[in-house]
């Protein structure tokens, strides 16, 4: 039984009116209603658009059509349940409350367990944002109060003077994320020579969506890597590096984008394997590079940030639309909040995080700077962002637009040579693709009506033999790729491939058609086996 979800469409309001005037349906949603089209469509356009008003205002609903094996068989529909009006208070239910509402409209699918396994697969998807999620059902539907049951509902309360049964389903209930992480450490990282636990989760202010945040570090890998992946309940975020690595990004950040996330995860975080001198070593590490600071904006960097704020800022003020006002500020948020720290050689932050550093560094900045943004968003005006942003660069020479430069470095070209070798070696590189290589149609776009191939057997292949679809899925390890110009109109590829263990020399020419390039001839040679590099 494979369920999925589409997101409820105008296309769709035919079959909900033919599903909402069914007797098995019409029996428990909305009785005293007639639906017509236009009352389909009076109800429920806005929640198509993703709110329904509620005394003139637009409160958020997601609504969809539930798919059983890709069939349309129902509905359902998830809220806050507290932004919409109820018969009886919610007094005493859980503030971070969330509510659904479903029915299953085709008869088919009626008495199959498609209600309580939609509900589970919905709730997944959808309902994370919640630490509890509200059903009231008809105490009389016996089959909806037996399929939230299935689906991990508990009953709290029977109101008799409305006739419902209030059910509760709590998605809080997680294991403990301490003894997660060290049954994960044994199970996964057994031999990481120390490990950090940071985020919210670690200091007791997670939320129902936190994940657990670990760096993870080897005497030496291959390289370094991040993962993310769910264990017992928990999304597990991990950023696995060896002493070396870690140098590496140090460097970058401090070089780089001034982010020191890295060093406050280990600095900050819950050291979860044993202490050690090599642990120690990590730490120290960490808060010499921390105390070092993110390399010195020069003046030339800080004029082309003013420049880059002011021009946005000016979108901002005089925007083509609501929607481009909205993504210009978006922009400025990270980009204000990043110059802030940077102009004054301090270590910044992105994203949710640039709020937590000005707290921590400027509350009252901090407060103003989201209120700035807060009213922007909330109703267009942009007055008080604009001061926002004077303040921050007054001290650098305020606003910055007439008269900026930014010269590019002398080597920032590509010549035509450049750009026909990066679009050969993408052809021939796709020429590999088991995709590709499955299409007929691809493979005669890229291959020359008079082509032919001299194989590694030493068999001789032309068009029609090489355009047939190779339905064997193949992985090529390339290598060693070349191009070399021969003329204006003709281009040689040479490089080297192994595919389960068995080298090959390729070298292929190709001729301009007009406008398009195409393969005129390849020949493969078989030869030793060295060093393998990915693609």
């Amino acid at each position: 039984m494979k369920i999925t979800f589409t997101p409820l469409a105008e296309s769709h309001f035919p079959l909900l009116l033919k599903w909402l005037e069914a007797p098995h349906v019409k029996a428990w949603w909305d009785q005293s209603v007639t639906y017509t089209l236009d009352l389909v469509h009076e109800k429920y356009s806005s929640y198509v658009k993703g709110y329904k008003l509620v005394e003139g205002l637009e409160k958020p609903i997601k609504s969809f059509i539930i798919q059983h094996n890709q069939n349309p068989v129902g509905y359902i529909q998830i809220y806050n349940a507290y932004d919409f009006p109820r018969s009886k208070s919610l007094l005493g239910l859980p503030e971070n409350l969330g509510a659904f509402d479903i029915f299953i409209g085709a008869e088919e699918a009626l008495q199959q367990g498609v209600g309580s396994k939609a509900i589970l697969e919905f709730l997944k998807l959808q309902g994370n944002q919640y630490s509890h999620i509200f059903a009231d059902p008809d105490s009389n539907n016996v089959a909806a109060v037996k399929c939230y049951e299935k689906a991990g509902f508990k009953k709290v309360s029977e109101q008799e003077d409305t006739g419902e049964v209030w059910m509760l389903k709590d998605l809080s209930s997680r294991n403990e994320p301490l003894p997660t992480i060290q049954k994960l450490i044994k199970e996964r990282y057994p031999d990481a020579k120390a490990i950090f636990w940071a985020g919210s989760v670690s200091v007791n202010k997670g939320t129902n969506t936190s994940d657990l945040d670990l760096v993870i570090i080897f005497e030496e890998i291959a390289h370094a890597y991040r993962e993310a992946f769910i264990y017992n309940g928990w999304p597990i975020d991990a950023f696995i590096n060896d002493f070396n690595t870690l140098r590496y990004f140090f460097e970058e950040s401090r070089t780089g984008n001034g982010i020191s996330g890295l060093c406050h995860m280990i600095l900050n975080g819950r050291e979860v394997t044993n202490s050690s001198a090599f642990s120690e070593n990590v730490k120290t590490l960490a808060q010499e590079v921390l105390n070092a600071g993110p390399a010195t904006w020069d003046q030339e960097q800080i004029n082309k940030e003013r420049f880059l704020i002011t021009d946005v800022l000016d979108d901002i003020k005089c925007p083509a639309g609501r929607d481009e006002q909205i993504a210009s500020a978006a922009w400025l948020l990270e980009a204000l909040g990043q110059f802030y720290f940077r102009s004054q050689n301090k270590w910044c932050a992105s994203g949710k995080s640039i709020i937590r550093y000005l707290k921590s560094d400027n509350p009252d900045l901090a407060l103003e700077f989201t209120q700035a943004f807060e009213g922007l968003f909330q109703t267009g005006h942009s007055t008080a962002l604009e001061l926002l942003v004077m303040k921050i660069l007054e001290s650098y020479g305020g606003l910055f637009w007439n008269g900026f430069r930014s010269d590019a470095p002398k080597e920032s070209r590509i010549t035509e040579a450049g750009i026909l070798s990066k679009s050969i070696e993408a052809m021939e590189r796709s020429l590999l693709d088991s995709s590709v290589r499955q299409s007929t149609e691809q493979l005669s776009k890229l291959i020359a009506d008079d082509f032919l191939e001299f194989g590694t057997s030493g068999k001789i292949y032309n068009k029609q033999d090489c355009i047939k679809p190779d339905e064997t899925s193949r992985k090529f390890v390339v290598s060693d790729f070349k191009i070399k110009e021969l003329s204006k109109d003709v281009t040689l590829a040479t490089y080297k491939t192994t595919e389960d263990g068995i080298a090959s020399l390729r070298s292929s020419i190709w001729q301009r058609y007009g406008d398009e390039w195409k393969m005129i001839f390849h020949q493969g040679t078989k030869c030793e086996v060295e060093d393998e590099h990915e693609e």
